[in-house]
């Protein structure tokens, strides 16, 4: 080809790629503003929530009343503390990610991964990024956390895990599942710096990275902006440098038919294109081969773009075959409505019915006489030394004759409630934990005495309540689990060095792609660092401690310590000292001593306890055997002498 035909051929390609980027803009389009559209009222409510967690719980209509009125608006926040108790429950029962391999092979290769993980995550802050997003879930019904690579600060790729404002979120309108876990697209519009944008986008237009058709639009009346309208707000602060613009980013599959050829040398299957299929079985028929074996199928392809005013960027999904943002959902709002909630949103009209008593109290004790009297002018011989002498202690206040029997002078009544206004109070304030499930118990704020293990199984009740929004938190994590551990085996696993602690000691070691292959189920367990699984294991443990303490091992203590309150220094310094202890033979000869006498003492003890069971029963028994045979002669005594068979049926036998 000449380049005279290369050139013409050019702008061919260049206006057929232009033409498929705007397809794909109204195409993108098209789909947030339905995904929108159907999650406004969504995130109407979640404002909401996120209002009263913060103590904003007056509408401004109320706020205006109020002040005409005269009324001071009484906020007092209940619901804060029932939604720090349950992030608090979540960060002291964290939970662990784990590896589990599928073939035998890959467990002696790979036996580091979930350790890798575990550094990844700690590199990452992940925990603490996914109880943000659980408060999230907890306010508004929806948590999101975003996995990626940043490479800012690593040039190689860091691993990163942030916690993401829902309300940045859109996702698939018929999204049904938990999770969304059936979404087919999901957005993030997120509003940054122009100046941020542009360093994300040096090639792009200023002014094609503003995506204006993304406005938020939840509030009516609002106008719709269309494509290459700017807000009049942003062009006010381009004057000063603070200029703001959104970039809205896209993540959705297609379906695409790829075909499986056999590889007749080997017998494995290749995954190729129809068309990489079809030359490849045509250059089979011209060497004279037989036909290939094929295999049909539909797969996922995951894809990626950013858009402002046009199409940015447009790249294969971040993730592989997943999403690399996590959701994790609360209850599921009705189907006209759309989204979902958490525990805010039924505690909100108890919350306003709390406020408007408590209001309503001090409105009534502020109008109301605090004590002082009524009387007439006559009643008194001086007005003004009778005032002066009524306050204070123990002098005399003289009056008129008469003026007392005739009831010329009378007391203001004391500020009294109408009848059950406290109780109506009281019932407010109680139903803010009622309907949210979370009980005093939970709350730590139950003032009478009780056993420890009832207050333990009223604090259980509570958390069986709150399941749903755990389990979905253990479901988001498997998808974290799963992302973290695509991003090891295809970026990761170059060689860098990771910190794996294992075996009674920390030790470096290198990623590299050979020893991180293979296909893993990841399983989601609790974190040995987790205070409640520490509380657990260490109080099990102390308690069969005097049995077992012969049958005690470095081996054993290297693995008992991670669960120990003791401070992690102090830890890892112990279990690099057992670690260090070389095998002693007069000490594994005691060890197997104390061995048999342990198992023999626990021997005596259950014989000796089964004895004491079995006599037990046999002196139960007779006890038994005694009560009947009195009771049938005192039957006996009662019925009298043996009366002569009467005629008719013969008794059963």
């Amino acid at each position: 080809m000449s380049e005279t035909e290369t050139d013409q051929d050019a702008p061919g390609a260049d206006e057929t790629a232009r033409l498929e980027r705007d397809a794909l803009l109204r195409k993108i389009m098209a789909w947030y503003r339905t995904d929108r559209d159907a999650s406004s009222r969504w995130r109407k409510e979640a404002r909401l929530d996120y209002d009263f967690a913060a103590g904003h719980q007056w509408s401004d209509q109320d706020l205006a009343i109020l002040r005409e009125q005269g009324r001071p608006p009484v906020t007092f926040n209940r619901i804060l503390p029932v939604l720090k108790a349950v992030a608090g429950s979540e960060v002291n029962s964290r939970q662990d990610i784990q590896y589990l391999p599928r073939e035998i092979g890959d467990s002696a290769l790979n036996e580091v991964l979930t350790e890798a993980g575990r550094y990844l995550s700690q590199e990452a802050q992940a925990e603490d990024e996914e109880s943000d997003a659980f408060v999230d879930l907890a306010t508004c019904g929806l948590g999101c956390v975003e996995m990626r690579l940043d490479y800012e600060v690593n040039p190689d790729g860091a691993y990163v895990e942030d916690r993401v404002d829902p309300l940045e979120m859109v996702w698939d309108a018929s999204a049904r599942k938990r999770n969304l876990d059936d979404a087919r697209r999901i957005f993030r519009a997120k509003t940054m710096d122009l100046a941020e944008a542009e360093a994300m986008f040096p090639d792009a237009d200023p002014e094609d990275l503003d995506a204006a058709w993304a406005e938020d639009r939840d509030e009516a009346p609002h106008r719709q902006i269309q494509p290459g309208e700017h807000r009049s707000d942003r062009e006010r602060s381009a004057e000063y440098g603070t200029r703001r613009v959104t970039i809205v980013e896209v993540q959705w599959f297609e379906r695409v038919r790829v075909v499986l050829v056999g590889d007749p040398a080997t017998g494995q299957m290749q995954e190729m294109d129809e068309a990489t299929a079809a030359t490849v079985q045509r250059r089979a028929a011209v060497l004279g081969m037989p036909d290939l074996p094929t295999f049909g199928r539909m797969k996922r392809v995951y894809r990626r773009a950013f858009v402002g005013n046009v199409v940015l960027e447009v790249t294969d999904g971040p993730a592989g075959d997943r999403f690399s943002y996590a959701f994790m959902t609360g209850d599921r709002d009705v189907p006209r409505v759309g989204g979902w909630f958490g525990l805010v949103r039924p505690m909100r009209e108890p919350q306003r019915f709390a406020n408007a008593w408590l209001g309503q109290t001090l409105d009534m004790l502020n109008r109301q006489a605090k004590g002082g009297l009524l009387m007439e002018k006559a009643a008194v011989p001086d007005q003004t030394e009778f005032e002066a002498s009524y306050g204070k202690p123990g002098a005399v206040s003289w009056v008129e004759d008469g003026a007392l029997r005739s009831g010329a002078i009378k007391e203001k009544p004391l500020p009294q409630l109408p009848a059950g206004h406290f109780q109506l109070m009281e019932f407010a304030i109680s139903s803010i934990r009622d309907s949210s499930g979370v009980n005093l118990e939970l709350l730590g704020m139950k003032s009478n005495d009780q056993a420890g293990v009832l207050e333990y199984q009223r604090k259980q009740a509570a958390l069986t309540i709150l399941a749903t929004l755990f389990d979905a938190l253990r479901r988001a994590r498997k998808h974290i689990g799963r992302v973290r551990l695509f991003f090891i085996q295809n970026f990761l696993s170059d060689g860098r060095l990771v910190r794996i602690a294992g075996d009674g000691a920390q030790r470096v070691i290198p990623l590299v792609r050979d020893v991180t292959a293979g296909e893993y189920d990841v399983v989601i367990d609790d974190a040995p660092t987790s205070p409640n699984q520490k509380e657990v294991v260490w109080q099990t443990f102390t308690g069969i401690f005097p049995v077992i303490k012969d049958l005690i091992t470095p081996q054993v203590l290297i693995e008992i310590l991670p669960y120990s309150p003791f401070p992690d220094s102090f830890v890892a310094k112990m279990r690099d000292l057992l670690a260090s202890q070389g095998a002693d033979p007069q000490a594994e000869q005691q060890r197997q001593i104390g061995m048999q006498t342990a198992i023999a003492k626990i021997q005596d003890l259950t014989a000796g306890a089964n004895l004491k069971n079995a006599k037990a029963g046999r002196e139960q028994a007779l006890a038994h055997q005694d009560a009947a045979h009195a009771a049938v002669a005192q039957m006996t005594a009662l019925a009298g002498p043996p009366q002569p068979a009467q005629p008719g049926f013969a008794p059963a036998a």
